[in-house]
């Protein structure tokens, strides 16, 4: 029975989880996560390459999961975080599409003003802890899937890069 270490999950995760969480807090950089939740798979990926260069196991696709899911998990912290101050950014953003839309003749919902004058609350701790819990939730599964993906590139390269074992040539007719 060999004698292998569990992999150290949570500094990758880390790293790649507040790398995609700031990238998919940011105002038009976040747009990225509309192909394919693109920043959160990214950053499990990249994780599952620093987790397959800081190991010497050879890693299963359990792994890659794992560090995937705590690299969501992570992300949509850093994405909750990064989002605070920028919130009264994004209203007066969504107030001017708006005000663009309603030039064009098109009538907005009646109670839309009055969601964007004050807020109503949008920024109350239920609210945030809510769109955290989704977000998390959200990110885990994408992660889990790009932790997978990373593993399935990267893990194997330790293995290939081995040379193989020398093996004996076989007899042939001449060597008799």
């Amino acid at each position: 029975m060999r004698d292998e270490q569990k992999p150290e999950y949570l500094r990758p995760a880390l790293i790649a989880g507040a790398i995609a969480g700031v990238l998919s807090g940011l105002p038009f950089v976040s747009a990225g996560n509309c192909l394919c939740c693109l920043w959160i798979i990214g950053g499990a990926a990249i994780a599952a390459k620093l987790l397959a260069k800081n190991t010497s196991n050879i890693l299963t696709s359990g792994d890659g999961a794992l560090v995937g899911a705590l690299t969501g998990i992570v992300a949509a912290v850093v994405d909750t975080i990064v989002k605070i101050p920028l919130q009264p950014y994004n209203m007066a953003l969504a107030r001017r599409i708006i005000d663009k839309v309603s030039e064009f003749g098109t009538e907005m919902p009646a109670g839309l003003d009055g969601l964007l004058e004050g807020g109503s609350g949008i920024l109350s701790p239920g609210w945030l802890l809510l769109g955290l819990f989704i977000s998390a939730a959200v990110f885990a599964v994408m992660g889990v899937l790009g932790g997978i993906i990373g593993v399935s590139l990267f893990a194997n390269e330790k293995t290939q890069a081995s040379p193989p074992a020398a093996t004996p040539p076989l007899p042939g007719p001449g060597d008799a």
